[in-house]
């Protein structure tokens, strides 16, 4: 259990925010009120999820890119083609790692592939259901308001 007084809630772009801009916009202004962080965590690249977040004034506290990562570390082969590669285990691992890192206390994300890697709590996103899913069991249902989403975090992980 998080023995601090704040929470450290990462959030995915692709298949997150982006599914419900308006409705994690509000979960992130509130989060962030309370004093609690947002980490938006993507593939990337970081420049362009950060345009588009500054102009809905989307709130985070920090961003971390995939890509951006790993270009720091020269890991990434460019191709002539413009596209890009990075060994999948390195890729789907990254987000597993920057969180356990950043010791964040829960990370909602829409994407199976990232989910064998992870030892912080994980939430799968789903946006058809609007819910989310914490070790297989129904755990956020974000047709909450985003107080009451905030309310069940805190009650989680900040005995």
């Amino acid at each position: 259990m998080n023995k601090a007084k704040h929470l450290k809630i990462g959030m995915d772009f692709h298949g997150v925010i982006n599914r419900d801009p308006a409705y994690f916009k509000r979960l992130a202004d509130e989060l962030i009120r309370r004093g609690h962080e947002v980490h938006v965590i993507t593939g990337g690249p970081c420049n362009v999820i950060a345009a588009f977040l500054k102009q809905i004034n989307f709130p985070y506290t920090q961003a971390f890119a995939i890509l951006d990562h790993y270009e720091g570390l020269g890991i990434v082969e460019h191709r002539a083609d413009g596209s890009f590669h990075v060994d999948d285990e390195l890729w789907d691992s990254a987000k597993a790692k920057y969180c356990l890192a950043q010791k964040i206390d829960l990370h909602i994300d829409d994407s199976m592939e990232y989910l064998r890697y992870f030892i912080t709590p994980y939430c799968l996103y789903d946006a058809s259901s609007n819910r989310c899913a914490k070790d297989h069991e129904p755990c956020l249902d974000f047709a909450a308001e985003p107080a009451e989403i905030i309310y069940q975090l805190e009650k989680m992980f900040l005995k």
